[in-house]
């Protein structure tokens, strides 16, 4: 499999996080310029219920603030920059933490994107299944058929079943119970490489299947192998570039 083959199977977490902020347009963009045609990225809610891309509940590790994302409108939210500023230094400050809208804008623009959207367990507790759909799924609309909501969160996705055209658990065991697979009926599936047992395939179920973190060329090849459809990456320009050095 040469490079361009790839690129069409890799997955940019949180876009190009490993390189840039992530959750950050910067981050998207940088992978989209890499080649990439599938993205991944978080939603958190504001307090005034507009979701925004984001991680975690508290905004210290990517702002270097104390706050927590649910407690903030976002007017106040604005006042913070994404930059990641202990991990990356201060060469991105002032990168904005984008709202969901601003990047369904964006990615409308890109007709070859496919994008994965997964809702946080700190919102959905938070606010509650439906405040947390009512505030997603109108601002996706213009994506329906480019956008797979995804979530850890089983009851979320039985809730969106019915409401959105393509839903994926991100599950916490391998493989899921039949149980989970026949309440959600998901159209894809992800899953911590870490939680995959030796010698457990991943084309087994009829479900593609996105295993994360996949960071070196070795490992790509191993998931592939073991059935995944997708790998999912912090670093995928940095892999593309190790994956052409051995196959071109």
């Amino acid at each position: 499999m040469r490079a361009t083959q790839l690129k069409k199977r890799l997955v940019a977490h949180r876009g190009f996080q490993s390189r840039y902020p992530e959750n950050t347009l910067l981050a998207l963009q940088k992978a989209v310029d890499e080649g990439l045609e599938r993205l991944e990225f978080d939603i958190q809610l504001t307090a005034d219920h507009i979701p925004v891309l984001f991680h975690d509940i508290d905004l210290q590790r990517t702002c270097g603030v104390h706050h927590k994302i649910t407690e903030m409108t976002r007017s106040q939210l604005s006042a913070f920059s994404a930059s990641e500023s202990s991990r990356l230094g201060d060469q991105f400050v002032g990168e904005a933490i984008p709202d969901l809208h601003t990047v369904i804008q964006w990615a409308t623009l890109i007709p070859s994107l496919s994008l994965f959207v997964e809702v946080k367990e700190e919102s959905i507790d938070y606010f509650g299944i439906e405040t947390v759909l009512n505030a997603v799924l109108p601002v996706l609309r213009p994506l329906e058929t480019r956008a797979t909501l995804i979530s850890f969160h089983t009851e979320l996705l039985a809730a969106a079943r019915s409401r959105w055209g393509s839903i994926g658990l991100v599950t916490r065991r391998w493989p899921p119970t039949k149980e989970t697979l026949n309440h959600l009926r998901p159209d894809v599936l992800f899953v911590n490489k870490r939680r995959v047992r030796h010698r457990q395939h991943l084309d087994q179920l009829g479900i593609p299947v996105v295993v994360y973190e996949v960071d070196t060329v070795h490992r790509a090849a191993h998931w592939l192998k073991r059935g995944a459809a997708y790998l999912e990456t912090h670093c995928c320009g940095d892999l593309l570039t190790e994956w052409r050095g051995h196959y071109g």
